[in-house]
């Protein structure tokens, strides 16, 4: 049906996923260009063109909306240290965004695609979860049904700071977590510990509660 080659490794993470309108085409998820995108081919093996591109990363398919004849992604578009909800168009591959731009993003889709619950965080926000509509047309459903209180808020917490450094290259963020002790005295010095992990496969950084 189809092959992919490269001179150093093929991830194939993903299943193809077959449109649902269409059942003589799907999707097949490469990282072929250096990042996770949707490529559409056929049945017959033939490739018609990619839906998604650029430097960031589609994390998952969620489903499809069917009406609209879109498919709803997971992305790392905004910030590779959250996920963010899109609608992608099969025709044309315009997306819109849906759910909440500035958290970190935990959708479930209905049946037919038109609408998610969505839980989301960030580092400020404790979980909250909304009923939303996954179209851009039309009128939009936005229905709060949980915002959860800061679980920590009686307690005395250290302050908990998200940044980047460049790597070796200059070029690329490498982002950090720091920790600083309970009423942390910037003109003292402490001991600190540094813990590196170890890849793309194990992102310890997100746009989520300091506590999660």
């Amino acid at each position: 049906l189809l092959e992919e080659r490269h001179d150093k490794y093929v991830e194939p993470s993903h299943p193809l996923t077959f449109l649902p309108w269409d059942s003589s085409k799907f999707i097949y998820q490469s990282q072929k260009d250096g990042f996770n995108h949707l490529y559409l081919y056929n049945t017959d093996g033939k490739f018609i063109k990619q839906i998604t591109s650029g430097k960031w990363l589609v994390q998952d398919i969620l489903g499809f909306n069917i009406k609209d004849k879109e498919v709803i992604i997971l992305s790392t578009e905004i910030s590779p240290l959250q996920n963010n909800i899109f609608g992608v168009n099969i025709s044309n591959g315009k997306r819109h965004l849906i759910g909440e731009k500035e958290a970190h993003n935990s959708p479930m889709l209905s049946h037919e695609g038109r609408f998610a619950l969505n839980k989301f965080t960030a580092h400020n926000l404790p979980r909250s979860i909304k009923l939303i509509s996954t179209s851009a047309k039309g009128k939009s459903v936005d229905i709060t049904l949980l915002t959860q209180e800061n679980p920590m808020k009686d307690y005395n917490i250290p302050e908990i700071n998200i940044g980047t450094i460049k790597a070796a290259d200059g070029t690329t963020d490498l982002y950090y977590r720091m920790v600083k002790p309970v009423n942390f005295d910037p003109t003292k010095k402490y001991p600190a510990i540094v813990y590196v992990y170890g890849g793309p496969h194990a992102q310890l950084i997100h746009n989520t509660l300091n506590y999660d």
